[in-house]
């Protein structure tokens, strides 16, 4: 892997942080799977995988939050070794304690640990990265995170569909092995500590323009349909795959990640010519179409075929609104409002949980199915009329998903 980076011409820094993030993605192994892995691993019906997911992202936020507040007063090599040992040892305790809510809560605090790293690598990259070079440092992290998501689902959905204690097993390993790259690889440092201004960053969102609030509407709404391919789609899969969920779930993640580092760039390409508000509007109906699809087929080549179309409502979502933000707010605000983005994801999977779970006991899969499909479809529909009547929506040229 290193030597890939090597050849394509990333810089040793860079290489580095790309490597590490590929790891501590894989380390995450629970994540992805949490629906399967709660239901299988502790027996839980779907109300209870509901909840427990629901507190892991609560759990996960916090660690977010706590670690944009860590990152500016310790060493990033001391944030990802505490980090990823504490991530192995919950883990470990997760696995021998015999009472299932101990073990649920060591769980829980392992996901806190996963959010907490997430902002330092950002910061790592902004600061190895120029201004010549910066959106394709970004890109190179996110195509680490998604090769690493890719590697993860090959690997875990195999290890689930044998034994969730497999699973377990992987992450642990993993983890471990985030704990000796933090250790030996070379990393960048901060020439000296950058003083935070929360009084000026905090009037700075004060002056947010209209159009930046009505996107980021829009993203949240994105978001909580995108968060029902971890907790309805899983369940979905484990009723309609006679046993098979693990490895077909496994196939879905290979499949969207790799459309994401595929198609990410010519997409770009052929949507810039619109405004910002038009493509998060033309995501909602391919979210809307590619869950919709779920209601009426059931086999796994068209429950795969289906997945390009939530998967390019996923680049578009993320690509415009990064892109609306960095055109229109000052440098200042940016900041403020990029630490805001893993907020409204988790905040947008805890009440996407919620509903999801009232519409399956409610209505069942199928009917569920329905609503999303037509909710995005409606909702884009709308957004796009709303769209070609704002006359301020701006031009995308070199948009950067980080």
């Amino acid at each position: 892997m290193k030597r890939f980076l090597k050849r394509i011409g990333l810089a040793a820094g860079m290489r580095n942080i790309v490597f590490l993030r590929l790891l501590f993605v894989m380390a995450n192994a629970l994540g992805p799977f949490a629906a399967l892995f709660f239901q299988r691993h502790y027996q839980l019906d779907s109300s209870a995988v509901a909840l427990v997911i629901t507190l892991m992202s609560a759990f996960y936020l916090v660690g977010n939050l706590l670690g944009g507040a860590l990152v500016g007063h310790y060493s990033f090599r001391a944030l990802l070794i505490s980090t990823s040992s504490c991530s192995s040892v919950f883990l470990l305790l997760a696995a021998v304690f015999s009472s299932s809510i101990t073990s649920i809560a060591m769980v829980l605090l392992f996901m806190l640990c996963a959010g907490l790293i997430t902002p330092v690598f950002s910061v790592l990259t902004s600061l190895v990265a120029n201004e010549s070079n910066r959106i394709a440092s970004f890109g190179y992290l996110h195509l680490a995170s998604n090769l690493g998501a890719a590697l993860l689902f090959m690997i875990g959905g195999h290890l689930l569909g044998l034994d969730s204690h497999y699973l377990m097993l992987f992450a642990m390993v993993v983890s471990v092995l985030c704990v000796l790259a933090s250790v030996f690889l070379a990393l960048p440092e901060r020439q000296g500590a950058v003083p935070e201004d929360r009084r000026a960053a905090l009037g700075a969102m004060v002056d947010v323009p209209r159009i930046v609030i009505i996107a980021g509407a829009m993203f949240f709404a994105l978001s909580v349909l995108d968060a029902q391919r971890e907790y309805q789609l899983p369940l979905w899969l484990d009723m309609v795959t006679a046993g098979k969920a693990a490895s077909v779930f496994g196939a879905v993640g290979i499949v969207n990640a790799s459309l994401v580092i595929l198609l990410t760039q010519p997409l770009i390409a052929l949507t810039s010519r619109f405004g910002a508000l038009t493509n998060l509007s033309l995501a909602a109906v391919f979210y809307g179409i590619g869950f919709g699809a779920y209601a009426f087929f059931e086999h796994t080549a068209l429950i795969l075929a289906f997945v390009l179309f939530w998967t390019l409502g996923e680049i578009l979502g993320i690509t415009y609104i990064t892109a609306l933000i960095s055109q229109k707010t000052t440098l200042q605000t940016q900041a403020s409002l990029f630490s805001l983005i893993p907020i409204v994801l988790a905040g947008a999977r805890m009440v996407s949980v919620g509903l999801g779970a009232s519409l399956i006991t409610g209505v069942g899969f199928q009917l569920s199915w329905s609503l999303y499909g037509l909710l995005g479809i409606l909702f884009g529909g709308g957004c796009l009329l709303v769209a070609a009547r704002t006359a301020v929506a701006p031009r995308v040229s070199s948009p950067d998903r980080s």
